[in-house]
């Protein structure tokens, strides 16, 4: 899978070494146990397909009361490639944590979009990356916060998703559970920010802007104190998901990155624009 970036920023290194180490680590996964091409799209057609409001990933917009978003257009186009009707797809929308323990716990279950982490491809199937992704701490620029260690975070109340990368990336880092105000859903956070019972939050930037301007808040008002991690979004499936099931779907992502189609609803979502 090849992504061109103009500029050499963090994000687009990480971005292109992810995409080497992912490309090299597949070449090396044993077969699976599936060899009917007609009962690999079965499965993949029946999986619990499992995320969240994450916009611009995945959303319910809100005038055709469908599930949208860069992700479910991809995965979409991932089915046509695979040859299954864009009406077979079935996506539940559930809060983060929920779909989270599903995705660890339940076979069957795909979850997106998902930040990549080496802790998280232990525990889970991983298949991608389909966009970069900044997590970072977000907060009114009027507070002029510069933030340089563990240490100054903990001075902050810090609003999270639970189970949400964001949480589990402060936590890693060194600060206490009692800074953090876990919350259900993205849009909460902010507009808690907003009305200062906050003093930052934890989240994906280009996430963080869209529920701003959801929430008619003025987004230029803040800014990033602090990187937590440069990382790539992707697809996670249950462990024991068939490796025929991942070779299937990661061929169809692979041909959809190199006629363009990828990058095309990268910048139709704004997902290439924001870290250039």
């Amino acid at each position: 899978m090849n992504f061109i970036y103009h500029k050499k920023s963090p994000i687009k290194i990480f971005f292109a070494l992810l995409i080497l180490a992912l490309t090299v680590s597949t070449s090396v996964v044993a077969g699976g146990h599936l060899t009917d091409p007609g009962q690999v799209k079965l499965q993949i057609k029946n999986l619990n397909w499992i995320t969240e409001e994450y916009p611009p990933f995945n959303y319910l917009d809100p005038n055709t009361g469908k599930t949208t978003g860069f992700s479910v257009e991809l995965l979409l186009q991932i089915f046509a490639k695979i040859g299954i009707p864009s009406q077979d797809l079935d996506v539940t929308i559930n809060p983060w944590a929920r779909g989270y323990h599903k995705v660890m716990n339940e076979p069957g279950t795909a979850l997106f979009t998902t930040v990549y982490t080496e802790d998280r491809l232990q525990k889970m199937k991983f298949i991608g990356p389909i966009a970069p992704n900044i997590i970072a701490v977000i907060a009114p620029k009027s507070s002029q916060l510069s933030i340089n260690s563990a240490e100054e975070l903990n001075r902050l109340k810090i609003g999270v998703v639970r189970e949400d990368i964001g949480e589990q990336l402060l936590l890693k880092q060194g600060v206490n559970s009692a800074s953090l105000d876990r919350l259900n859903s993205g849009l909460s956070m902010v507009k808690k920010l907003a009305s200062g019972r906050i003093d930052a939050v934890g989240y994906a930037h280009a996430t963080t802007l869209l529920l701003f301007k959801t929430a008619q808040i003025n987004p230029d008002n803040f800014e990033i104190i602090h990187v937590l991690k440069y990382s790539a979004m992707g697809y996670t499936f249950h462990n024991s998901t068939d490796t025929k099931i991942l070779e299937t779907i990661s061929q169809a992502l692979a041909e959809l990155s190199m006629d363009g189609t990828l990058a095309a609803l990268q910048t139709k979502y704004g997902l290439a624009a924001v870290y250039e």
